[in-house]
């Protein structure tokens, strides 16, 4: 007669845990950048077309410009090793 003896499968909550938490905090700083434009796009729409047309952008590029600009000089996600 052979017995088989199976393990209930174990959850790694604490895997689980640190999955949940860096899926919140990669909402919360998409959230915030996003946010951040926001307060650009509309800084930026509060100008006068004098003061736009000075520093280069055309009002109706403002929103462009704002993401371009966003991606252009985000952080790094991951270690260059430079430092």
């Amino acid at each position: 007669m052979l017995i088989t003896i199976m393990k209930p499968a174990r959850l790694n909550t604490g895997s689980l845990a640190a999955d949940a938490f860096r899926a919140l905090r990669t909402v919360c700083a998409r959230l915030w950048r996003w946010r951040q434009q926001r307060l650009a796009a509309s800084e930026l729409h509060s100008l006068s077309d004098y003061s736009l047309r000075d520093i280069g952008i055309a009002r109706s590029y403002i929103d462009e410009q704002v993401r371009l600009s966003a991606t252009r000089y985000a952080r790094p996600t991951k270690s260059t090793g430079l430092i």
